[in-house]
Protein backbone atom coordinates (compact mmCIF):
# COMPACT_ATOMS: atom_id res chain seq x y z
CA UNK A 1 0.00 0.00 0.00
CA UNK A 2 1.53 3.25 -1.11
CA UNK A 3 1.77 6.07 2.06
CA UNK A 4 -0.84 8.20 0.18
CA UNK A 5 -3.15 5.53 0.34
CA UNK A 6 -2.00 4.30 3.90
CA UNK A 7 -2.87 7.61 5.01
CA UNK A 8 -6.52 7.88 3.27
CA UNK A 9 -7.30 4.86 4.98
CA UNK A 10 -6.28 5.81 8.48
CA UNK A 11 -7.87 9.00 8.67
CA UNK A 12 -11.26 7.96 7.42
CA UNK A 13 -11.74 4.34 9.27
CA UNK A 14 -12.20 3.08 12.66
CA UNK A 15 -8.71 2.39 14.03
CA UNK A 16 -7.99 2.15 17.76
CA UNK A 17 -5.52 4.87 18.69
CA UNK A 18 -2.19 3.38 19.78
CA UNK A 19 -2.14 5.47 22.53
CA UNK A 20 -5.72 6.18 24.23
CA UNK A 21 -6.76 2.58 23.34
CA UNK A 22 -10.33 3.44 24.27
CA UNK A 23 -10.47 5.97 21.19
CA UNK A 24 -11.83 3.86 18.15
CA UNK A 25 -12.38 6.26 14.72
CA UNK A 26 -10.35 8.23 12.09
CA UNK A 27 -7.49 8.66 13.33
CA UNK A 28 -4.18 11.92 12.70
CA UNK A 29 -0.85 11.27 11.13
CA UNK A 30 1.32 12.93 13.20
CA UNK A 31 5.32 13.15 12.53
CA UNK A 32 7.67 11.75 15.35
CA UNK A 33 10.35 13.94 15.00
CA UNK A 34 8.93 16.90 12.57
CA UNK A 35 9.39 16.87 8.93
CA UNK A 36 12.53 19.14 8.69
CA UNK A 37 14.78 16.07 8.72
CA UNK A 38 15.98 13.43 6.23
CA UNK A 39 13.39 10.81 5.11
CA UNK A 40 10.58 12.57 7.25
CA UNK A 41 8.11 10.58 5.78
CA UNK A 42 9.12 6.76 6.15
CA UNK A 43 7.15 4.86 8.45
CA UNK A 44 9.71 5.19 11.31
CA UNK A 45 8.70 8.47 11.75
CA UNK A 46 5.07 8.17 11.40
CA UNK A 47 2.28 7.29 13.47
CA UNK A 48 -1.64 7.78 13.25
CA UNK A 49 -3.14 9.12 16.95
CA UNK A 50 -6.61 9.93 18.00
CA UNK A 51 -7.05 13.64 17.33
CA UNK A 52 -7.20 14.55 21.20
CA UNK A 53 -3.93 12.56 21.83
CA UNK A 54 -2.28 14.78 18.57
CA UNK A 55 -3.29 17.65 20.63
CA UNK A 56 -1.71 16.70 24.01
CA UNK A 57 1.55 15.64 21.47
CA UNK A 58 1.58 19.08 20.39
CA UNK A 59 0.83 20.96 23.84
CA UNK A 60 4.06 19.03 25.04
CA UNK A 61 1.74 16.74 27.37
CA UNK A 62 2.50 13.17 25.80
CA UNK A 63 5.97 12.71 24.62
CA UNK A 64 6.72 10.50 21.86
CA UNK A 65 9.67 8.54 21.87
CA UNK A 66 9.61 6.37 18.65
CA UNK A 67 9.20 3.01 17.01
CA UNK A 68 10.92 0.29 18.69
CA UNK A 69 11.38 -3.33 18.10
CA UNK A 70 10.50 -5.74 21.21
CA UNK A 71 9.79 -9.46 21.74
CA UNK A 72 5.90 -8.51 20.66
CA UNK A 73 6.86 -7.00 17.69
CA UNK A 74 6.92 -3.27 16.62
CA UNK A 75 5.90 -1.20 19.49
CA UNK A 76 5.53 2.56 19.58
CA UNK A 77 7.45 3.91 22.76
CA UNK A 78 5.77 6.76 24.62
CA UNK A 79 4.91 8.58 28.01
CA UNK A 80 3.58 11.47 29.67
CA UNK A 81 5.35 14.86 30.29
CA UNK A 82 7.03 14.51 33.94
CA UNK A 83 7.15 10.43 33.49
CA UNK A 84 10.95 8.83 32.65
CA UNK A 85 10.89 7.61 29.41
CA UNK A 86 13.55 5.02 27.86
CA UNK A 87 15.27 7.15 25.56
CA UNK A 88 15.65 10.77 27.56
CA UNK A 89 13.38 12.26 24.83
CA UNK A 90 11.47 15.10 26.35
CA UNK A 91 8.42 16.96 24.87
CA UNK A 92 9.93 19.87 22.65
CA UNK A 93 6.95 22.82 21.54
CA UNK A 94 6.63 22.08 18.29
CA UNK A 95 8.74 24.53 15.50
CA UNK A 96 5.35 25.56 13.69
CA UNK A 97 2.11 26.51 15.80
CA UNK A 98 -1.15 24.90 14.12
CA UNK A 99 -4.49 25.91 14.63
CA UNK A 100 -7.21 22.80 15.34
Amino acid sequence: MSKENKHRAMMSSSERCPIDKEYVGPLTRHHIHGRDIPNWDDDWNVVYVSPNTHRLIHEGEIVIEGWFLTSDGKELIWHRKGENGITGTEAKPPLIERKY
